[in-house]
């Protein structure tokens, strides 16, 4: 018998045979939060002078009216996200713009500026303050600097505002200008008006339909596939949990003075700085349509998703107690949930990431979780397999780079531990 030679047609066909018998890659496991919390939180710009900033989103700052940007993922709402780096930028040679802010509550302003870039530095603005929307007074003309970082006029004598025009007047060398950041310092010295967002909108040109009921607020925006959002109001914001078909993430509007007006933000899946959609801007519309009824579980949906989900329509006093009146919808889906996914267990986390020190947000968090199972006991609800925790700002899931990323993930959530 013939020995088997090593020929080397024989060597390729053995080695083309081992090549297709190679074990498939190994996909590597999905991030963990921590890991994507870890990631990314050196990559932040700091943003502790945005937090002193009236104009922020997160304080309830919303755009009345505006002239043009580039495109909805540079508009207006990124002067005032709270971000030192997001940027508006102007339509190509097209340098006179303007802007007007509402705030959330009247101020007394004692400074006034902006923040530009180097490379596409506004040159020019000037700054106008109103009381009714209507009627502007001019308060100052700055040039400024081709440089990044806060540049501020002090407003002597102080002025007090409802609402703040920004103009740009000319750039430096390029057909686009920018701004980063519009800034308005001093103190509210009034109490932040009600508003209402029920009714109709148009949002970004697309239709969408707002209800509020029992302290809790749904309905849907028409973005070409319908999207259904769950939430509440938190005072200052409106946060909102939403699903449209396989997609799901987080939203966050405020609205001017007047409730004729929403500016917002779109997160896919968490408050991630890297997840953030189109901004959101929106007029109220006369309602032509019955008033929405969920037809999507939003709140499970993102659950099932997610494994956690907000409780935005939940709503505490100043001591962090919870008003069991004003968060009665919420409460409603929270013991409807509860039932849903059992026998599984249920952790309810309370966390707070806006405080002064982690002692304080610790112990903000652990106030608001001990009122909420105090009235799930009231109300004799099974919690044999629910485990309530005060994190503060421990464990949450993904870095937060501004205020408003911070306002979204502060609050009492559902997890199922994985």
């Amino acid at each position: 018998m013939r020995p088997l030679l090593a020929t080397p047609a024989f060597c390729f066909l053995l080695s083309a045979f081992c090549f297709s018998c190679k074990p498939e890659p190994v996909i590597p496991a999905r991030p963990t939060p921590e890991q994507i919390r870890h990631a990314h939180i050196n990559e932040a710009a700091d943003d502790s002078a945005e937090r002193r900033n009236l104009l922020n989103i997160a304080r309830g700052a919303a755009v009345v009216s505006r002239s043009g940007e580039s495109t909805l993922d540079s508009s207006v709402v990124r002067t005032i996200d709270g971000e030192p780096r997001t940027d508006w930028i102007s339509p190509t040679d097209d340098f006179e713009q303007s802007v007007t802010f509402s705030l959330a509550a009247r101020s007394r302003i004692d400074a006034i500026g902006a923040s530009t870039s180097e490379r596409l530095a506004t040159k020019t603005i000037r700054y106008e303050t109103s009381l009714d929307g209507k009627t502007f007074t001019p308060v100052a003309t700055q040039t400024l600097a081709r440089r990044y970082g806060d540049q501020l006029l002090d407003i002597k004598p102080p002025v007090d505002a409802n609402f703040i025009r920004a103009s740009t007047i000319d750039g430096y060398l390029h057909p686009l200008i920018d701004l980063r950041s519009v800034i308005a310092h001093g103190a509210e010295v009034a109490p932040p008006l009600p508003r209402s967002i029920s009714g109709c909108w148009s949002l970004n040109t697309f239709p969408a339909a707002l209800i509020e009921h029992d302290g809790g607020v749904y309905g849907w925006y028409d973005q070409r596939e319908r999207m259904w959002l769950d939430g509440g109001f938190d005072g200052r914001v409106w946060r909102f949990v939403w699903v449209r078909g396989p997609q799901f993430g987080l939203i966050a509007l405020t609205e001017t003075p007047d409730n004729q007006h929403l500016s917002g933000m779109k997160f896919f899946e968490d408050a991630d700085p890297h997840n953030v959609g189109p901004d959101l801007l929106g007029d109220r519309q006369k309602c032509t349509v019955p008033p929405p009824q969920l037809e999507t579980d939003v709140l499970r949906t993102f659950l099932e998703r997610h494994h956690f989900v907000p409780l935005y329509g939940l709503h505490f006093d100043n001591a962090n107690r919870l008003l069991p009146n004003q968060s009665a919808f919420a409460i409603r889906e929270l013991a409807r949930i509860l039932r849903d996914v059992a026998p599984r267990p249920v952790r309810l986390v309370s966390r707070e990431l806006r405080g002064a020190t982690a002692q304080e947000d610790l112990a903000v968090s652990q106030t608001r979780i001990t009122s909420l199972r105090d009235e799930l006991q009231r109300q004799k609800l099974d919690l044999s397999r629910v485990t309530f925790i005060a994190a503060g700002r421990a464990d949450y899931h993904t870095a937060v780079w501004s205020e408003i990323m911070r306002t979204m993930q502060s609050g009492v959530e559902i997890e199922i531990p994985r």
